[in-house]
């Protein structure tokens, strides 16, 4: 969905968009027309090091310019057994949540007054929410235990249906880190946002290879009777919509279901487990990044 957003904006004369991903340029087939108002720079979001690092080469490409927008889209899922990251988190947790925590928190103090920041999650993290797609649900439970491969939703018996249900808990993360930067951030318009059930996507690459063939080729097809289910053309759009067009600085921090406006979960709204998501990450971040830190200088001397 990034690189089609991308496409997206890119249609906007006006817009120049930096990416961070993976490689150095993912998406070598741009066309020239396009292709001098994109920047690459290389993230690993699994590893918050390298996050820092790409935070530090965006600003080297502000060259001093203010933010418009900030897209936090990265997403990942995987059915392996108590995956982490480079720095030991629970992989769902650290990707999908810990690495936007430090990217908003080196960015958006550099977003223009009245600019907007918009974090990818899911309805999956409501779990009373419908969907057509089975898929195990998250418990709360403290960020402690969500950063802890171990400990993350271990109620649940198999890989699949664990890593189904960190999934959503970092889901939850995603929207709740939204309502806190709204707060942070008055000035600014920050949204969640779900593109609904979205097929065709690569999402499920670490799945078995019928879920893969059904995810990227047979629900694409019956996208249009399956309720809540999504195309691409028309998520890219609503998310392309809420980077560049909407209206929602009185309703900042809110749920957006497409271009809806939703609740969100009970726990979403939960000021105590918002305080107590944020003062966590942010404290298991600095931690990392101060070991970083210690260690350069340690070399020096």
């Amino acid at each position: 969905m990034g690189r089609a957003v991308v496409g997206r904006i890119l249609a906007r004369p006006d817009w120049r968009i930096i990416v961070l991903a993976r490689g150095t340029n993912p998406w070598s087939d741009l066309s020239p027309a396009i292709a001098n108002r994109v920047d690459f720079v290389t993230a690993d979001l699994a590893d918050l090091h390298s996050v820092q690092r790409a935070c530090r080469d965006v600003f080297g490409k502000l060259a001093g310019s203010d933010i418009t927008a900030l897209a936090l889209n990265a997403g990942m899922q995987s059915a392996r057994k108590d995956p982490v990251s480079a720095d030991g988190f629970e992989l769902h947790f650290a990707v999908n949540h810990l690495a936007h925590v430090l990217i908003a928190d080196q960015l958006a103090p550099h977003i223009a007054r009245g600019g907007r920041i918009v974090v990818t999650t899911s309805g999956l993290h409501d779990p009373w929410a419908f969907c057509v797609v089975p898929i195990s649900r998250a418990a709360w439970q403290d960020p402690t235990e969500l950063a802890d491969a171990k400990l993350s939703q271990q109620r649940m018996r198999g890989d699949a249906n664990r890593g189904e249900a960190r999934y959503c808990a970092s889901k939850l993360c995603n929207v709740m880190h939204a309502r806190a930067l709204a707060e942070q951030y008055p000035d600014l318009a920050v949204a969640s946002f779900t593109p609904g059930v979205l097929p065709g996507t690569d999402i499920a690459r670490d799945r078995d290879i019928l879920q893969h063939i059904a995810w990227r080729w047979l629900l694409p097809v019956l996208a249009p009777v399956l309720p809540g289910v999504r195309s691409l053309a028309r998520s890219s759009g609503d998310l392309e919509w809420l980077i560049t067009e909407a209206e929602f600085q009185t309703i900042s921090g809110s749920f957006f279901d497409g271009r809806r406006p939703s609740p969100g979960s009970p726990d979403s709204r939960d000021k105590a487990k918002v305080s107590r998501l944020m003062e966590v990450s942010r404290s298991l971040i600095s931690h990392m990044l101060q070991e970083e830190g210690n260690a350069v200088e340690g070399k020096k001397h």
